[in-house]
């Protein structure tokens, strides 16, 4: 359900007055409503309302993007919230996720603050946990321009680097997508420390990267790394049997390195891509028409990278009529969701990963 927001009180009867038995909701909530927050939780409290989600730069709502708005998923009986803290070194379930043995939970919706630390730790627990029983879709929360500010909300208030898990009784089915294509590698990861990529091919990352760009396109050598760079040719990390995994460049620091948007271990092997309009738009539609057969379908919701918005442009309501179209052979239900610093996902096939510049659809069921 997607709420306007132009009146906190207005939003918070509008969904007491949508609310079930349950009266829970996940909230995705664009970030220029922000600094509504403290006063959005006050008013859903006085209503009886218990909400939990997320602040993104954008948001989907059927065939177009929005930068204002709420995007709120009622949360089935049943569902259990955890939140975590993630420190550097360690990872701190405030509240506990449910038990590995706890086989009542088919699936998950998992947002991670794009910024916190150690998120590829986050990714592995919570695979270790439930392995490929449970099948999970979240995104990255985030601003706009990245401030360093919490971004993951319970009815408690915010979280400072936190994650949330939304386990649910339903099953989920997805489908997950890039369109970007290898153009240059392979690249070894001589050094890296988390999301730090400090070496490829034993010489420093920085220098390297822009170097690998400037031979696929001169023009783009000197310009900024976000959006310029990144949004034309990011890295991928290799993976035999499913697609690329997808790394966003966000600077480079003065120790010449790369940091992207997520983690990147030592020695793994790494391409620079490209793609192009149609082919992030083809890979939009293929990520919905991977669900095909699904069925007694409840609602669809999508997380969608951020800087692939960036990149469509005014082509981002063509990616998004396209897969409209595409789940409107499957089910009767409208394509909603987020636009992600990160997208989150794992079918069963693969083990949860933290995608960059990706598209991801998960339908869920109603049992």
């Amino acid at each position: 359900m997607y709420l306007n927001h132009s009146n906190i009180e207005q939003t918070a009867s509008e969904l007491a007055a949508a609310s079930g038995a349950e009266r829970r909701w996940l909230l995705c909530v664009a970030d220029r409503h922000g600094e509504d927050l403290p006063a959005l939780l006050a008013a859903c409290d006085r209503h009886g309302l218990d909400v939990c989600g997320g602040i993104f730069p954008g948001l989907i709502q059927a065939g177009a993007g929005c930068d204002s708005g709420i995007v709120a998923l009622p949360l089935p009986a049943g569902s259990q919230v955890a939140l975590a803290h993630l420190g550097t070194d360690n990872l701190e379930w405030k509240s506990a996720p449910p038990e590995s043995n706890d086989t009542r939970f088919a699936s998950s919706v998992l947002l991670v603050d794009c910024l916190a630390p150690n998120i590829e730790g986050l990714m592995d627990q919570v695979y270790d946990l439930y392995g490929s029983r449970m099948y999970h879709i979240g995104a990255g929360t985030g601003y706009h321009d990245l401030r360093a500010t919490p971004t993951i909300f319970t009815r408690e208030g915010l979280h400072h680097h936190a994650a949330l898990l939304v386990a649910m009784p339903r099953r989920l089915t997805l489908g997950v997508r890039h369109g970007w294509t290898r153009v240059a590698g392979p690249f070894v990861v001589s050094r890296s420390k988390g999301n730090v990529i400090q070496e490829l091919n034993w010489e420093p990352a920085g220098s390297f990267f822009r170097n690998q760009v400037g031979l696929q396109n001169p023009a783009l050598r000197d310009k900024p790394v976000f959006p310029d760079l990144s949004s034309v040719h990011p890295l991928c990390i290799a993976r035999e049997g499913s697609e690329d995994v997808m790394r966003d460049p966000m600077y480079i620091t003065e120790a010449d390195e790369v940091v992207v948007l997520s983690d990147v271990a030592e020695n793994s092997v790494m391409y620079l891509a490209r793609g192009d309009r149609e082919s992030l738009i083809a890979a939009a539609r293929e990520a919905v028409e991977d669900c095909a057969g699904a069925a007694d379908v409840e609602c669809c919701f999508v997380s969608d990278c951020y800087s692939r918005v960036l990149m469509l442009g005014d082509d981002l309501k063509h990616e998004l009529e396209t897969a409209r179209r595409a789940l409107g052979a499957i089910a009767d239900v409208e394509l909603e969701g987020v636009q992600a610093l990160g997208e989150i996902a794992a079918n069963g096939r693969q083990k949860l990963e933290f995608f960059n510049k990706t598209f991801v659809a998960g339908l869920l069921h109603r049992a």
